[in-house]
């Protein structure tokens, strides 16, 4: 248990090295007048990479991982992350015919659920209110357009 609080450690710190180093080399990128240009969307995933890391540092310095429980409960976290993985690849292949908008509310209420949230009203709320803000957080201030569908 103690190595992989070292090892956590060295990841965390690692992490923040690249944040940084990513966060340097996209300074003399160019900057667009609108939307999101070529400079900060790496300044953007080398600012999540340093937060990442920071919360790794600070959970290996803390208190470390939980002690592992058994096999049977290793198994059955092992088959919702297949599932999940299934699940994605459905996803991603109907969502250029269904498009984003009505196609990731219902793959957010499976994934919910499949995670064990067990309120319904909760959880379809959650996930129409996300998916709109993410919705029109892409196409009006980040100007990247999501698929729509050919449905409609």
């Amino acid at each position: 248990m103690k190595d992989l609080k070292r090892v956590d450690l060295w990841v965390g710190i690692g992490l923040i090295a690249l944040s940084i180093a990513v966060w340097l080399m996209t300074a003399s990128l160019p900057v667009p007048e609108r939307g999101i240009g070529p400079g900060q969307y790496p300044r953007v995933i080398s600012v999540m990479m340093f937060g990442l890391g920071a919360i790794q540092i600070g959970t290996s310095l803390l208190g470390g991982l939980p002690e592992r429980s058994s096999d049977r409960t290793y198994l059955t976290e092992i088959g919702r992350a297949l599932l999940l993985a299934v699940i994605s690849l459905v996803y991603v292949r109907l969502l250029s015919l269904i498009g984003f908008p009505l196609l990731t509310p219902f793959f957010l209420v499976g994934i919910i659920r499949l995670f064990g949230y067990k309120k319904w009203k909760t959880n379809i709320l959650v996930s129409v209110i996300g998916t709109a803000v993410i919705f029109v957080l892409f196409n009006v201030v980040f100007m990247v357009f999501l698929p729509v569908g050919r449905l409609f």
